[in-house]
C-alpha cells in the first residue's frame, strides 16, 4: 500500500506519517509552507511521481501557501484523497471543512481528535508511531507533562500553576527536540497531565497525548469537560476540575490505583486504537475492505 502525505511543516504532522510507516512501510512525504508562497504545481508533480494508492492531506485553517481547491480536485484524479484534521472540534475549522466538502476536495474527511460534531465523514483518534515506545525507562517521575505550553491561555495557566505549586515536572518543547525525546520523558512518568482544550481554547477534544499516555503505561489525568467519556470507560482515566484538584489527585494515588488505571487505558487503546486499526478504517471507507493490501 503506497501512500503519499502532503502536509504543512508543523510539528505534529510528522507523527501521523511515522504512524503510517510503522504499519504499512515507507511513505512519500511532501511538505509545503502554508504561510509562504503557494507551490501547488510541485505538490501535483510530487504526487504523480509517487504513484500512490492513497493520498493523505494535513493542512492549516488558512495561509497564503495553502493549496487551492482546484489542486485538491486534481490530486483526487491521482488517488483517493483523505483529509486528516487534528483540531476538528475547534469552530474555526468548521467553515474550512464545510468548504472542502462543498467543493469536493476529498474522498474522505477525518477528525482524529474525537470531535463529535465536526463536519467530517469519519471521527476517530490519533494514530501513534509505537516504535519510540519500545524501550525501557525507569518510572522516576511522579507527575509529568511534555509539550508546548504556548502563550498565556487556559492550557498554560493550568500547566504553569501545577509546575509552580503542584509537583508537576514539565518538559518544555525546545528547538532540536525529537519525538523519541518526548516519548522517553513520557515513559518515565507515572501520572501524565493532559489539558484537553483545542487550539483556540474554546472547546475540548481528545489529544494525541491521551493515546501516548496509554502506550507509555501512564495514568491519564484529563481535564473536566473533555469528551473522553465518549471514547473510554471510566476506569481508564481520572479527571480534574482545576490545578489544585489535579495536584491532590496526583499526590494521593496509591500504587494499586496507578497500576489499574494505566493497565486499563493501555488495554483499551491496544484493542481499539492501534495505528493499524485507525488507518485501516480510513482505507476501508475510501477503497473498500476487499483490497489485499488492507
Amino acid at each position: 500500500m503506497r501512500a503519499c502525505f502532503i502536509t504543512t511543516k508543523t510539528n505534529e504532522v510528522l507523527g501521523h506519517v511515522r504512524a503510517w510507516e510503522f504499519v504499512f512501510g515507507p511513505a512519500v512525504h511532501v511538505e509545503f509552507n502554508h504561510e509562504g508562497i503557494r507551490n501547488d504545481h510541485l505538490l501535483i508533480e510530487a504526487a504523480q511521481a509517487a504513484k500512490p494508492d492513497v493520498i493523505f492531506y494535513i493542512g492549516a485553517t488558512n495561509g497564503s501557501g495553502n493549496p487551492r481547491p482546484e489542486t485538491h480536485q486534481e490530486l483526487r484524479k491521482i488517488a483517493p484523497c483523505i483529509n486528516l484534521c487534528s483540531d476538528a472540534a475547534d469552530r474555526p475549522w468548521h467553515h474550512v471543512l464545510n468548504g472542502y466538502a462543498r467543493l469536493h476536495c476529498f474522498d474522505l474527511q477525518v477528525a482524529i481528535d474525537g470531535a463529535a460534531d465536526a463536519p467530517v465523514d469519519f471521527t476517530t483518534l490519533t494514530p501513534v508511531d509505537l516504535r519510540p515506545f519500545q524501550i525501557g525507562e525507569k518510572k522516576d517521575i511522579r507527575f509529568g507533562f511534555s509539550g508546548s505550553v504556548g502563550r498565556w491561555n487556559g492550557r498554560s495557566e493550568i500547566v504553569k500553576a501545577l509546575e509552580w505549586f503542584g509537583g508537576l515536572t514539565v518538559r518544555h518543547r525546545e528547538s532540536g527536540d525529537t519525538y523519541p525525546d518526548h516519548v522517553r520523558f513520557l515513559l518515565r512518568c507515572r501520572v501524565l497531565l493532559n489539558v484537553s482544550l483545542t487550539g483556540s481554547g474554546q472547546r475540548h477534544h481528545i489529544k494525541g497525548r491521551v493515546l501516548e499516555a496509554a502506550w507509555a503505561n501512564c495514568v491519564l489525568l484529563e481535564s473536566e469537560g473533555s469528551p473522553i467519556g465518549n471514547w473510554f470507560p471510566s476506569d481508564c482515566y481520572l479527571t480534574y476540575r482545576n490545578p489544585m484538584e489535579a495536584a491532590a489527585i496526583a499526590a494521593n494515588l496509591d500504587e494499586a490505583s496507578i497500576e489499574n488505571l494505566s493497565r486499563r487505558l493501555r488495554e483499551e487503546v491496544e484493542e481499539r486504537f492501534h495505528p493499524k486499526i485507525i488507518y485501516t478504517e480510513m482505507l476501508k471507507r475510501v477503497m473498500g475492505s476487499t483490497r489485499g493490501a488492507i
